[in-house]
């Protein structure tokens, strides 16, 4: 954004399924527009969302004045302003007319859970009595994002002031750093898919809800989470999804067809189509893991002590099949594009494969790696191995072109999983996996917890400090501060120092109050267990801390099924 600079929808149209494309338009007029009252042009509509009723297209679109930059759009200034506009056509590809007041404006508006105010991102949903618009809000600074919804008796309002539906800062599971646009509707359900912002996007979420209480937050549930969606190794998909999410609907043949944005490796944007049969959301066997802008790690939800494992696969870059994985997850940082932290890159051991051999490694801790065996690929990447550990530490691997070793290493007493290079694909065909499972709790970083509540920046401060328990922690710096875990597993057990500078902290779990924590002791203590929870059922859970009294320590919580 900037002086000079524009955003604006295109319209492209095909006669057969998607073939072939032309460009159709322009959607709106190519007069200079301002809304009634403002002091500038509106010079950025770049998402729109189109309903057929009544005999007319009924379009919402984002707006920004010509005058707006970053800063502004969260905090409008100087005459500055944006938001959602609305405009009708009696053709698709328009021009579409626009009214002369916007159905909101940001700069008119106040904070809502104090700290959303910008919406943008809408989709237009016509409902059996009334329109509904369904908004995304971003809170600036504290990298959370929201899913309001707002109603009126016609498309261009007026409408209802904003209701929070789906959001981080509720007490329930919600998994953090999603952005949502656009939804759809089907068999009378509105579905909302939301994409990770962490560096790598293909984590997808689907929320849904009954059309006609789809205004109600407490109607909404999540649909599918995870499993939602995945890249394929092609030029047009380099950075995997990239930007919103994907656009949807549901044919009267059942496919599910949708569009979804990417971008190649100059860098330069890309449009695509998929589909899929909507009765199956997911794949016969198998699973992809792809990594673009970071790396990409999965692990399985048990622990293995032992275990005998027989895998085929398709590899495009480099990756690394992970066990005894002990290490600690959580992002890098409080913010988009986030990667995994460096603590949750080692504490394991694995077997590293990619076109130019494989190696046998332990990883320590971030700075350390230790080789134990290496060989080439041969004239093909490994595609299937073997690989056996027993229970008295002794290694056996064997796989394509003559690889393979044995020797003794590390008793196992973690997760297996796979860890995917930046700019790598992952096709794995079988994983036959057999062997002992152990009890090992995974360890997820304060700072997992703090972005999980939408506290970044404001509410926490970073402490390094050898008592904590992955050698660095937070220290509350309000009395609102939070932290939230929206974790699955059916064991919670939370990590804390204790000592005389600390107060006392509120629990609760999935909403229900779990009593209170004393942090304050006479002595200053390392990080131990403060407070124990079971769910009654293992699955997605939300393990939220307040502020009572003081300030407060946040430190890992671990999590067991």
């Amino acid at each position: 954004m900037g002086p000079g600079r524009g955003m604006d929808c295109v319209v492209y149209r095909s006669n057969d399924r998607g073939g072939t494309w032309e460009k159709a338009g322009p959607v709106f007029p190519e007069a200079p527009f301002r809304f009634q009252g403002a002091s500038s042009n509106v010079g950025y509509a770049p998402d729109v969302s189109v309903v057929f009723d009544g005999g007319r297209y009924h379009m919402i679109y984002d707006w920004a004045s010509e005058d707006s930059t970053w800063e502004t759009m969260t905090v409008p200034k100087g005459g500055a302003d944006n938001g959602i506009g609305y405009a009708w056509s009696e053709k698709p590809e328009g021009p579409y007319i626009r009214t002369p007041i916007p159905i909101y404006s940001n700069a008119s508006q106040v904070l809502r859970l104090g700290k959303y105010r910008r919406a943008y991102a809408a989709t237009l949903i016509r409902r059996t009595q009334d329109w509904m618009v369904l908004a995304m809000m971003d809170s600036g600074p504290s990298f959370s994002w929201a899913l309001f919804g707002m109603t009126s008796d016609k498309p261009e309002g007026p409408y209802s002031e904003p209701t929070a539906l789906l959001c981080v800062e509720s007490t329930r599971y919600h998994p953090p750093l999603l952005e949502f646009f656009p939804a759809f509707t089907h068999e009378g359900w509105i579905y909302a898919p939301a994409t990770s912002v962490a560096a790598n996007r293909n984590y997808q979420a689907i929320f849904r809800a009954p059309l006609d209480q789809a205004h109600h937050s407490e109607a909404w549930e999540i649909h599918q989470a995870g499993s939602v969606w995945h890249s394929e190794p092609v030029e047009n998909e380099y950075s995997g999804i990239w930007g919103q999410t994907f656009s949807g609907s549901v044919g009267n043949d059942g496919q599910f067809t949708v569009m979804f944005p990417s971008r190649d490796p100059q860098g330069m944007g890309t449009i695509n189509l998929a589909k899929r049969p909507w009765a199956q959301p997911l794949r016969g066997q198998g699973f992809i893991l792809s990594g673009h802008k970071g790396p990409s790690l999965s692990l399985l939800r048990q622990a293995h002590s032992s275990f005998a494992l027989e895998v085929e696969m398709t590899l495009h870059g480099k990756a690394t099949l992970v066990w005894d994985y002990q290490g600690f997850l959580g992002p890098d940082a409080a913010a988009a594009d986030s990667v995994p932290h460096p603590l949750s890159l080692c504490a394991f051991s694995g077997l590293v494969l990619s076109s130019t051999g494989w190696k046998l490694i332990e990883v320590p801790d971030p700075l350390h790696t230790k080789v134990i065996a290496e060989g080439p690929s041969g004239k093909n990447p490994l595609l299937k191995f073997r690989l056996e550990i027993d229970a008295s530490g002794n290694l056996a691997f064997s796989g394509e072109n003559g690889a393979g070793w044995k020797g003794p290493v590390t008793v196992p007493a973690g997760r297996i999983g796979w860890l995917v290079d930046k700019n790598s694909h992952l096709e794995v065909h079988h994983f036959n996996l057999s062997g002992a499972t152990c009890s090992r709790p995974i360890r997820y970083l304060p700072l997992e917890g703090v972005l999980g509540a939408g506290a970044a920046n404001k509410e926490w401060q970073e402490s390094p400090d050898a008592s904590f328990a992955s050698g660095a922690g937070m220290i509350s710096l309000t009395p609102q501060s939070k932290a939230k875990w929206n974790v699955s597993g059916k064991a919670f057990t939370l990590m804390a120092p204790r000592g005389p500078e600390y107060g006392t902290a509120e629990v609760f779990l999935d909403g229900t109050p779990q009593g209170e924590v004393a942090f304050h002791a006479n002595e200053k203590s390392s990080s131990g267990p403060v407070l124990h929870l079971e769910a009654s059922l293992p699955g997605p859970h939300a393990v939220l801390i307040r502020v009572k009294e003081g300030r407060i320590p946040l430190d890992c919580l671990e999590v067991d099924w």
